[in-house]
């Protein structure tokens, strides 16, 4: 199930690359669900340059990457999912794979890596209208 929303988000990678005016701006790196509380202790890690909600990043002095890409991008992120009071296998959740239930605690994230070394962290909560991000230092895989 996680290897589906790995092959989605390469997809979707390979859509931002062939879409862009020919300087990559920045690559998508993974993307799939975390626990809400989980992602405000990442956000919290002194790597952290800069966080806030969608709209700061257009003007962050650490993005420096096409924010139109990331903002389309950033509008469909929660597309692919049903948002379930609780994820797993409940009668409430009947017909909804597994791999497409959001849990309200939950938010969908993808990791992008910059021009500059520097990654954005850009996820989205289904009980929020908009993304948030965080500009971090480069980590290795699963950090």
């Amino acid at each position: 199930m996680r290897f589906k929303l790995l092959v989605s988000g390469l997809v979707t990678a390979a859509a931002i690359a062939l879409s862009g005016t020919g300087a990559e701006a920045q690559t998508l790196m993974r993307t799939g669900l975390m626990r809400n509380v989980l992602v405000d202790a990442l956000a919290n890690r002194s790597t952290v340059f800069s966080s806030g909600v969608l709209a700061d990043l257009e003007t962050d002095e650490n993005f420096g990457g096409d924010y139109q890409q990331i903002f389309d991008y950033a509008s469909g992120i929660l597309n692919d999912y049903t948002v379930v009071d609780r994820g797993g296998v409940f009668p409430e959740n009947a017909g909804i794979p597994r791999d497409r239930q959001l849990p309200r605690t939950d938010v969908v994230y993808t990791v992008f890596t910059l021009d500059n070394g520097n990654e954005l962290f850009l996820y989205r909560s289904p009980l929020e209208d908009t993304a948030r991000y965080f500009i971090r230092e480069s980590v290795p895989f699963g950090g």
